[in-house]
């Protein structure tokens, strides 16, 4: 088993998020703030400005004329998806070129996290969920804990067995923590908000969170996940979550729904996987 400790130093040495993250992030909760005020926030980081040009003018948002200021490129998508953008810029500059351990690409990974934001944001949203504001945060950042863990399980288990141990029975008996752990500890690091820790730690069990409003979120993350996988972007060498029936009833999925929703999507996950990768 890895000593604690060992963990702990290897989220510590994860980088922060950049300040203009932290500036975006009470922006988009005060229903006051401009669109000025966001513009000003992230205009400084070359990055997030490079991927909301980007953005602004791929074919999925694209309108008459091309946009060339950061100021357009608000007023095109509009603020909820600057932070977006921001946040998901910042979190794939993290993201390693391989994750060991789960037997996936850095690529197909951040797809599975894109596609669980996504997917997390429009079932929030159509339930008229209170966590429709972060739904989207939560689940692009559920899995961050597979950073961590990745590395170890490369080094503690052979190829052949990660499909075994890339769960999170596997992961605690080997480590002793799980990404779920390990992801909420990430997301204190980061200073996001107490229901992001929670989904990240129970979005496998999210009637273990502490209180209604963060059972509600992890519940929402949950469903997002189990729909990543079916919707062909895994997250892991594994069959990945089934979809809690408990869950399924809370959030009020069927199947046909849920078919539904994959087809909306499909193609939104795949635009902005691609906008918010390395130029």
């Amino acid at each position: 088993m890895i000593p604690a400790y060992v963990l702990v130093e290897g989220i510590q040495a994860l980088p922060s998020l950049p300040e203009s993250v932290a500036r975006l992030t009470p922006l988009l909760r005060d229903e006051r703030a401009s669109s000025g005020r966001f513009e000003q926030a992230v205009r400084s980081d070359p990055a997030i400005t490079a991927n909301l040009l980007k953005a602004a003018n791929s074919a999925y948002f694209s309108g008459n004329a091309p946009v060339s200021t950061v100021r357009e490129a608000v007023a095109r998508i509009g603020l909820r998806r600057v932070y977006e953008v921001a946040v998901s810029t910042s979190f794939r500059q993290t993201l390693p070129r391989r994750l060991p351990g789960y037997g996936l690409n850095g690529s197909d990974f951040w797809l599975h996290c894109t596609a669980t934001a996504l997917f997390a944001e429009a079932l929030a949203v159509r339930g008229n969920h209170r966590c429709a504001d972060i739904a989207y945060i939560a689940g692009l950042l559920h899995d961050a804990g597979k950073l961590i863990i990745g590395g170890f399980l490369a080094v503690e288990v052979p190829e052949a067995n990660w499909w075994t141990f890339g769960t999170d029975e596997g992961e605690r008996q080997l480590l002793g923590s799980s990404h779920c752990d390990v992801g909420k500890e990430i997301a204190r690091k980061w200073n996001l908000p107490l229901q992001v820790e929670q989904a990240c730690r129970w979005h496998h069990e999210p009637g273990r969170a502490l209180t209604e409003e963060q059972i509600e979120l992890a519940s929402v993350v949950h469903a997002a996940d189990a729909l990543a996988y079916r919707a062909g972007f895994p997250g892991g060498s594994s069959d990945g979550p089934d979809l809690d029936p408990a869950v399924a009833l809370r959030l009020g999925l069927t199947p046909e729904s849920l078919d539904r929703l994959i087809e909306e999507k499909k193609e939104e996950i795949l635009h902005l996987g691609e906008v918010s990768s390395p130029s």
